[in-house]
């Protein structure tokens, strides 16, 4: 890892290990979310996911975390809820890194459908959901709050094929 200056690192995806995360984790991916969006997810949000339909995963390099998706699902339905990276990570490959591990992970539980939403805004977000192959199927307005009333959702769809393990 280099550091030109102290606010600046570059991390090695190589070094990146994702994790489950649990409720006892819930206040470092609060201050994590802090630094990369300007509309975090409330103590509130994360608590109404600690149902067992619900799955948190954190990347870590070393100790520090850098990452996180929270999902939920149900029967072969999974949908990813939030992909947050820390700010001072971001584009570096961990959303990419976290989303190809989420995906991988869904359909070795057999996931057949995963859905997201993302901010209408966030194109940064929506070429990098399309590059691993979803796609936009509707658009819900008002969804988001924004600085000045709301924003749009974008939904987008993928479909997998089952990659469970077979006798053969």
């Amino acid at each position: 890892m280099t550091s030109p200056g102290n606010d600046w690192i570059r991390l090695e995806q190589s070094e990146l290990q994702v994790t489950a995360l649990h409720a006892s984790d819930v206040s470092a991916m609060m201050a994590l979310e802090h630094t990369g969006t300007r509309h975090p997810w409330t103590e509130g949000q994360y608590l109404t996911c600690s149902g067992r339909e619900y799955g948190f995963h954190g990347a870590w390099y070393g100790d520090a975390l850098v990452g996180f998706v929270v999902d939920w699902h149900l029967l072969d339905e999974a949908h990813l809820m939030n992909l947050c990276v820390h700010g001072q990570f971001q584009g570096q490959g961990v959303g990419r890194y976290l989303l190809r591990y989420w995906l991988a992970s869904m359909q070795r539980v057999g996931m057949a459908t995963l859905t997201l939403e993302v901010r209408e805004t966030n194109e940064t977000a929506q070429r990098l959901y399309a590059s691993e192959g979803f796609e936009h199927v509707a658009t819900r307005p008002g969804y988001y709050p924004a600085l000045e009333d709301t924003e749009a959702a974008h939904i987008m769809a993928l479909k997998l094929a089952s990659v469970r393990a077979s006798g053969g």
